[in-house]
């Protein structure tokens, strides 16, 4: 039996993800600051068994906090669309500061991935990615990157089809060194995480580090 879209009494036009739904003019999030991450607590939020298997639980879960509390700052993360179901749609806004360095990861648990990058850069393997920029995550698949010197905000746009048993975040990063990279390199950039007040401003940024604005604006950012 082929599946059905069943319309809700009084409503002409809905699908399997529901009804029309609108999200006008959102605000951008808040920096979580680094006083209120609480490091003993931060590795449950990851799947992490590798280097559990390799470490041991205990020094793996201290070290994953230790990356938490380093990146916090430097990242935050708006929800636009949510929807539930297997094949429920999500569109998340997510900014990094200037060289953030995002950890090896995966998200075997939403499905497929589309990124769109708004304003700023990042550097992909050597390839790197200005404003207008797309780039397609499977299933599962890892990946990481470092925002440019301007930070960057980028689309994540999903559409189901995931393992709702696998985990939300798997962290794939195979060593404590490369986990004290990414610790020294937050640390070394922190100063420069000036998050943007409206979506969009690190275009502003970027156009100051490339000279294609005068200098009194750089006052206002």
């Amino acid at each position: 039996m082929s599946e059905q879209t069943v319309t809700p009494k009084g409503k002409r036009y809905v699908s399997e993800r529901g009804g029309f739904k609108l999200n006008a003019n959102p605000a951008i999030g808040e920096v979580v600051p680094r006083a209120k991450i609480r490091p003993e607590r931060s590795a449950a939020g990851f799947a992490h068994e590798p280097l559990a298997s390799k470490y041991g639980p205990e020094a793996a879960a201290k070290k994953i906090g230790e990356m938490v509390k380093a990146f916090i700052p430097g990242t935050i993360t708006t929800t636009l669309l949510a929807q539930g179901g297997h094949h429920g749609m999500s569109l998340v806004h997510v900014w990094f500061g200037a060289n953030f360095p995002l950890f090896r990861h995966s998200h075997p648990r939403y499905g497929d991935c589309l990124y769109y990058v708004i304003a700023g850069e990042i550097l992909l393997g050597q390839q790197r990615l200005g404003a207008g920029s797309t780039f397609f995550v499977p299933n599962g698949q890892p990946y990481k990157y470092t925002a440019g010197p301007a930070g960057v905000e980028l689309l994540e746009f999903r559409a189901g089809g995931g393992d709702p048993q696998a985990p939300g975040m798997q962290l794939d990063e195979s060593s404590f060194e490369a986990i004290d990279k990414i610790i020294k390199e937050s640390y070394d950039n922190d100063e420069a995480w000036v998050p943007p007040k409206k979506m969009g401003d690190t275009a502003i940024r970027q156009a100051l580090i490339e000279g294609r604005l005068p200098e009194q604006t750089a006052l206002e950012f």
